[in-house]
């Protein structure tokens, strides 16, 4: 009977692991599963301004093309590099790519480095030098998105408090950002019905009230973003906020509109690789430029060509070789890695069979 009833338990035991596998790999998904697997992934998004009622203005629409430019060591992580170029007037607008996002992902978080003055942009009212070095001090990764966390839970994820002069004003003030995932939703999109993880991400600053300290939100702004399985961020909708400054003895009031991003109409939906060959060979500017300590260079080759891409010093001295072999058609993107350099100018050069091209960047340590 002993014998018996140990294999009995054993068996629960094995079920009851198995079970507990399960659960763990359908309800507390890897983070990375979110995010597409490999480099030359594009997202086309449309992004519609939201009037002061939230009901969108599709007359000012623009559109924003993302791509999954590279994998790169940002700031002691890895992580992937996202270039945007945004503003335009249609998808096939030829723009140089303006921007870049860095994701690191950690078992079932989601990190992202943030840049509070880019994330917000400057306060009206509020930006003295002193708060501007306030929100400089922001900058570092952060968990954006928990995948595993409670459905309906708020997490933390930063909050700091300092105190800032405005005219004869002394004001005690909070900044925060905090997430909560929303339940499960399901989302209608150019590529059919997608399920997503629902998060709401606030960033809120607050007034402090002596003696004791309270803190009153005086600026609220919860972002809802809605992450699929393999395609990452499928919308991403901020609604427009008013904001009225006289509770902290600042005469000023203003509106920050709101904004829709979603999957793009356009018949080129999500793509894993940009299937259109270029219309000709083309080097891009630099992004960032000035950079520390390390940028991406972006360009296009016509037809199958060797390929040389290398970075000179202001001697005209070469100090990195990046590219030096046969490639075929298509769009590219490497990162430099200025670490190992010293601040100053730059030039970087591509040469091909029947191109060249040069252009200038700057590193600042």
């Amino acid at each position: 009977m002993n014998k018996k009833h140990e294999k009995y338990k054993m068996k629960i035991t094995i079920k009851l692991l198995a079970l507990l596998f399960v659960f763990t790999n359908l309800y507390s998904q890897n983070a990375s599963t979110y995010f597409p697997s490999a480099t030359g992934y594009k997202w086309y998004y449309k992004n519609t301004p939201l009037d002061s009622l939230n009901n969108p203005v599709n007359s000012l629409s623009t559109f924003q093309v993302d791509s999954f430019a590279a994998n790169v060591t940002y700031n002691g992580l890895p992580a992937a590099l996202v270039v945007s170029k945004s503003g335009l007037t249609s998808i096939n607008q030829n723009s140089p790519y303006t921007d870049s996002s860095y994701y690191n992902f950690q078992s079932t978080n989601g990190f992202y480095y943030l840049n509070v003055l880019n994330f917000i942009g400057t306060i009206p009212g509020i930006d003295s030098v002193a708060f501007i070095n306030f929100l400089r001090s922001f900058e570092s990764w952060y968990s954006f998105y928990r995948f595993s966390q409670t459905v309906n839970t708020n997490y933390t994820i930063f909050s700091k408090d300092t105190t800032v002069s405005f005219d004869t004003l002394t004001l005690p003030l909070r900044l925060s950002l905090t997430g909560r995932r929303l339940n499960d939703q399901t989302i209608s999109t150019v590529n059919g019905n997608i399920a997503c993880k629902k998060f709401q991400i606030t960033f809120a600053l607050s007034y402090g009230l002596l003696p004791p300290i309270i803190y009153i939100p005086i600026v609220s702004i919860p972002d809802t973003v809605y992450i699929a399985q393999n395609i990452w961020v499928a919308r991403d909708v901020t609604p427009s906020v008013n904001v009225d400054l006289s509770s902290i003895g600042v005469n000023l009031a203003f509106s920050i509109p709101g904004s829709q991003k979603e999957l793009t109409q356009s018949a080129v939906g999500i793509s894993g690789e940009n299937t259109r060959l270029p219309e000709g060979f083309s080097l891009s500017q630099n992004y960032p430029n000035p950079f520390n300590p390390s940028t991406v260079i972006s360009y296009e080759l016509q037809v199958t060509s060797f390929a040389k891409l290398i970075v000179y010093d202001m001697l005209g001295n070469e100090v990195a070789s990046l590219v030096n072999e046969k490639q075929d058609a298509g769009y590219y993107s490497i990162e430099f890695d200025g670490s190992g350099f010293p601040s100053g100018v730059y030039y970087y050069k591509l040469e091909t069979e029947g191109f060249s091209d040069v252009k200038k960047m700057i590193l600042v340590k």
